[in-house]
């Protein structure tokens, strides 16, 4: 089995993206009375967004409810410092040395107090120095030799009496922000899921685990990565631990299923201003539209197609505006299908040629036309998988703009399974015109449409040879999106594999400087397209749904990242006091 090291997880990278929408807090805002039912695309499967398979959107949008976190997100996604939370400084560049101090006012929902034994977790988990591979002792949170966390080497430093975690960086790590963070889970508690009833208070927990991590005690910290990993999974009934939470706001009530979720504003400083949250899973857009139109729910997101835009005039407010996430095809070189060089004796080249006349079928700028300009009629193309904002399509041997299909000889008598979420209209529409327009260069499209198709994407590649769906990036961690494209990162489960396409993402990752690592950037774009492994397509445009519940707009939100716009929610004191009564 391929070695799957982590460069920078965009799991990681997606929870960290998924931080509040800033909106600096002044004292306790929430408004008594206030409640407001959010309708969300998926179910939530784990409340520990940490591990990798647990992190769905959902889960990872969850927790920006749910956690807290040292940063914040500007609505037009920049990263900013959560000062109610604590601080960050650097306090040298060579080597790369950061403190993490938090002012002493978060607190865990069971009264525990977040401090530093809580950020040594995020290091333990995110570190192969603390996973014992042949052994019991693995946290599956996606930790890569030598990179991201990983180049922390030396045990972090326990400062300010428990309040501040300092991190020295063996070299240097452009994406630092992105790498760290207070983590979902709390320690004293994943101590008692680990060792029921051994410690008498959340302190003593703290104090063993914080020991066993600068110690490198293993054996100890074994069971406490097994509860780490396994016991926040919505399969059954969660233990009260794994419920304890250090956001904005606490879990009152969960369904098993995670289709249902309860939540109240926590009893202590936050951007909350809604008092009671009720977060519902509905798979279908159209019935979340609609259920914000008919009063079941006040705030949804969905892609903007035009009869939801219809259907939300129904409603108290709605905007479409143009989203982060970005649609795209992903080819699959390594499951023995069409674009593997297994299937051609081996030979690199052929395989290379196919993909890069598959690709060249494509009718880019007819798509855009037809699925996204009758919703924003000033959208581009998007003209890099890493940067958005080249002036000018790749370098050949990706496709051009208009998909000229007649010239793509080295595709005729190709099939192509498709994988795409089942039930996803926009996708269905994209699927029939690249139909289409492949079967003019003698190209089979063979829909393999999946409601389960993230599984399949991560654990089958013999099942399909190309992906269609949405990338989701976190504008301030450009270089934690590219690091995909890296052979050995967890997220390439492609088969992704070039010796220069692995140098680039590893000096873009250690270059602190700005305009170099953009120049790393712009080269890595390129050697992807020349890899003809990935093609960007557009934008999505997202739709914001919401009811009069709400005083005025809330921030912009994809479906996946709709709960992380809470700090926008200012709740109408009309609707609240009618709610109240």
């Amino acid at each position: 089995m391929r070695r799957r090291a982590l460069v920078t997880t965009l799991a990681l990278i997606g929870l960290l993206a998924g931080v509040v929408v800033a909106c600096a807090p002044e004292g306790n805002r929430v408004l008594p009375g206030s409640s407001l039912t959010v309708a969300t695309a998926a179910p939530v499967t784990s409340l520990n967004p940490l591990v990798v398979g647990q992190d769905t959107a959902a889960d990872r949008d969850l927790s920006a409810l749910t956690s807290g976190s040292f940063w914040q997100r500007e609505v037009d996604g920049t990263r900013s410092a959560n000062e109610g939370f604590g601080d960050v400084r650097v306090l040298s560049s060579d080597p790369l040395t950061v403190r993490y101090t938090l002012d002493g006012s978060a607190t865990w929902s069971d009264g525990a107090t977040v401090d530093a034994a809580d950020l040594l977790l995020m290091w333990a988990a995110r570190t192969t120095h603390r996973t014992d591979a042949a052994g019991e002792t693995h946290w599956d949170a996606g930790a890569g030799a030598g990179q991201g966390l990983d180049l922390v080497s030396a045990v972090p430093e326990v400062g300010d009496d428990g309040r501040s975690l300092t991190l020295v960086y063996d070299t240097p790590y452009a994406d630092w922000q992105s790498a760290f963070d207070a983590p979902p889970v709390a320690a004293h508690a994943l101590v008692e899921l680990a060792y029921p009833g051994r410690y008498e208070d959340p302190a003593a927990a703290k104090t063993a685990f914080t020991d066993a991590v600068e110690a490198g005690d293993l054996d100890w910290l074994a069971p406490v990565s097994r509860a780490f990993r396994e016991d926040f999974r919505l399969d059954g009934d969660v233990p009260d631990a794994a419920r304890v939470t250090a956001g904005a706001y606490d879990i009152a009530r969960i369904a098993d299923d995670g289709g249902a979720i309860d939540l109240v504003a926590a009893d202590h400083q936050s951007a909350a201003r809604i008092e009671r949250v009720r977060v519902r899973a509905m798979a279908d857009p159209a019935e979340r539209v609609a259920a914000v139109a008919g009063g079941e729910a006040d705030l949804t997101a969905a892609a903007a197609e035009e009869s939801l835009v219809d259907a939300a005039g129904a409603a108290g407010g709605s905007r479409v505006s143009s989203g982060e996430p970005f649609d795209h095809l992903d080819l699959q070189t390594a499951g023995g299908g069409v674009f593997d060089p297994a299937s051609y004796g081996g030979d690199p080249e052929r395989a290379h040629r196919a993909r890069a006349a598959f690709l060249d079928t494509v009718p880019r700028q007819r798509m855009l036309d037809e699925l996204v300009h009758p919703l924003l009629a000033d959208e581009p193309l998007r003209h890099g998988m890493i940067d958005a904002t080249e002036s000018e399509p790749a370098a050949s041997p990706s496709p051009a703009p208009d998909g000229t299909a007649g010239e793509a000889a080295d595709a005729a008598g190709l099939t192509v399974r498709v994988l795409y979420p089942a039930g996803d209209a926009r996708r269905a529409a994209e699927f029939s015109l690249m139909s289409e327009s492949a079967s003019r260069a003698g190209v089979t499209l063979v829909d393999v449409s999946s409601p389960d198709w993230e599984r399949v994407l991560r654990e089958q590649p013999d099942a399909y040879d190309a992906a269609l769906f949405a990338w989701s990036p976190d504008p301030s961690s450009t270089v934690a999106a590219a690091t995909v494209f890296h052979t050995a990162a967890a997220q390439n489960v492609y088969g992704w594999s070039d010796e220069t396409v692995d140098a680039l993402v590893v000096d873009a990752s250690s270059s602190l400087d700005r305009s170099r690592r953009d120049q790393l950037l712009s080269q890595l774009d390129d050697a992807v397209s020349d890899a003809a492994w990935a093609l960007p397509l557009f934008a999505v445009p997202q739709l914001t749904v919401w009811s009069d519940a709400l005083g005025g707009p809330p921030a912009p939100a994809s479906a996946d990242r709709i709960l992380s716009t809470f700090a926008s929610w200012q709740p109408d004191r009309g609707a609240a006091t009618a709610r109240g009564e």
